[in-house]
């Protein structure tokens, strides 16, 4: 008799600090008009590095052992855009200049990630955090704004899928922390 392994949903990202999550939601509520669509909860709130996927007990190891060997300076990003991607309907707040720190960060873990048999998307990388889903563009005027948010580290998330009342959520939940250094 065989058992089925149980896989974990993965994804490395950057997750804000609470300062940071806290002016997010200052700037949405200082919208002219509510974002539309499925709204991403505040403790959601991170920017994807790399997005791995189901993932057996053995592979996790190897990605851990992998982000492990990743070394990066501590670096600052300024969230001063909103955007969205029309075709899959996601309203998003990113950078108008990512900063080369983010590239490497991103780049280097991609170069270790091989090692597991990770295969880096081949679509350029577009850091952006998700505000809403289903959603359209946030409504005009939308106010100037510039969020600092310290980077020095990155986490391994697990995307976890919770029933309650007939209703299915999502909650992303912190498996490891990378610091920098």
């Amino acid at each position: 008799m065989t058992t089925r392994q149980k896989t974990r949903r993965l994804f490395f990202a950057l997750w804000p600090p609470e300062p940071v999550r806290l002016s997010i939601q200052t700037l949405l509520s200082a919208l002219t008009g509510p974002l539309t669509g499925r709204l991403v909860p505040a403790h959601n709130f991170h920017i994807t590095l790399h997005f791995i996927g189901h993932t057996s007990p053995q592979t996790m190891a190897c990605l851990h052992a992998a982000a492990q060997s990743v070394r990066f300076d501590s670096f600052e990003m300024q969230l001063d855009c909103f955007g969205a991607f029309p075709r899959s309907n996601i309203s998003w707040l990113g950078m108008q200049q990512k900063p080369d720190a983010l590239l490497r960060l991103h780049k280097t873990l991609g170069d270790a990630l091989a090692a597991c048999d990770y295969s880096v998307e081949r679509r350029p990388y577009s850091p952006h955090l998700t505000l809403a889903r289903k959603s359209m563009p946030p409504p005009e005027p939308l106010p100037l704004f510039s969020i600092a948010w310290p980077v020095s580290e990155f986490v391994l998330l697990e995307s976890v899928s919770e029933s309650s009342g007939g209703q299915s959520t999502v909650r992303y939940k912190v498996i490891e922390k990378y610091p920098s250094g």
